[in-house]
């Protein structure tokens, strides 16, 4: 038997409420107060970022994003999902909930990150 190390440089969990809003095919369903449970962590090829959403009265929605490196510690691949369907990760204006551009969120302005299903057009915003 062997065991093999992937150098992890640490894994952290947290937990919080926040404000989320659920969209189905760009059409606001829900804003409601959530809670949400955080796990995310880093090797030396390897992070990952989990949040698990409790919605009252709607269920619960996961969103993950794997990000993959080379010894550059340039990215080779990435990963994001919405309830481990394939998704997008966008933006939203925190007023207009308008899609905003990666431009503008790059920006420095205020925005609303958002992952969209790019199966089910399921979305999950939070503040």
């Amino acid at each position: 038997m062997s065991v093999a190390t992937a150098g992890f440089c640490g894994v952290g969990q947290y937990s919080d409420a926040t404000i989320c809003y659920i969209y189905k095919q760009d059409t606001l369903q829900k804003k409601l107060t959530c809670r949400y449970d955080v796990v995310e962590g880093a090797a030396m090829s390897y992070s990952f970022r989990q949040v698990s959403y409790t919605l009252p009265g709607f269920g619960k929605m996961a969103t993950s994003n794997q990000a993959n490196y080379n010894d550059r510690n340039e990215v080779t691949g990435w990963t994001t999902t919405v309830n481990d369907e394939p998704a997008i990760i966008r933006y939203r204006a925190p007023s207009s909930k308008k899609v905003v551009s990666q431009t503008y969120a790059e920006s420095g302005k205020e925005v609303l990150q958002c992952y969209l299903s790019t199966t089910s057009q399921w979305e999950i915003c939070s503040e």
